[in-house]
């Protein structure tokens, strides 16, 4: 058996590399407001974030995991995306050029690859997930993004946070299945 201080560690650890996959994630909200504002797309699209929410409920079918749990923090995740290229949008629309693009089929699949790497550590974190101080952890892990000499800007660090919402399941942020989610998503929350 592993001293209670290392094994305390190892759960931080995989939720810290949790966290720098979809910080990185994350990152990919600038190719996609770059794509976006040059092929003169708007930011939402209702009907794709269906589609990807679908096929995250039926990865997480496949893989044993609880199908909601993972629906609500992809929605909260493309919901951080779209907070970046919103505003890369305003930069843009007062000035800035926009960095050339990637190709629209290479950024998805990047977003896939990340995605994939995400679920295949979930069922990793359900200690972290269940234990009272997750909120508490992963707001460490989040802290703990950057570096010394590159911390997080702002809206990168609160992407971050937007991103994670709901993540504990007592972080005080309904999920679908939740009391109270239905009325969180009907004021529009």
């Amino acid at each position: 058996m592993l001293p209670a201080r290392v094994s305390a560690l190892a759960p931080l650890d995989s939720l810290g590399v949790w966290v720098r996959l979809v910080a990185a994630r994350n990152a990919i909200a600038h190719d996609v407001a770059a794509y976006k504002f040059v092929a003169g797309r708007p930011i939402e699209d209702p009907q794709r974030e269906a589609a990807v929410l679908a096929e995250k409920r039926d990865r997480a079918l496949e893989r044993g995991l609880d199908p909601d749990a993972v629906v609500h923090t992809y929605r909260q995740l493309i919901e951080a995306n779209k907070l970046l290229q919103h505003g890369d949008l305003q930069r843009f629309l007062v000035g800035r050029t926009p960095s050339p693009p990637p190709p629209l089929d290479a950024i998805r699949e990047r977003i896939d690859t990340l995605d994939a790497r995400l679920l295949s550590r979930w069922a990793q974190l359900d200690d972290v997930r269940a234990a009272p101080d997750c909120p508490r952890q992963l707001a460490r892990a989040i802290a703990l993004q950057g570096t010394r000499t590159s911390p997080l800007d702002e809206a990168t660090r609160i992407a971050l946070v937007r991103a994670t919402l709901g993540f504990c399941p007592h972080d005080g942020v309904p999920t679908a299945g939740t009391p109270g989610a239905a009325q969180n998503d009907a004021a529009g929350h």
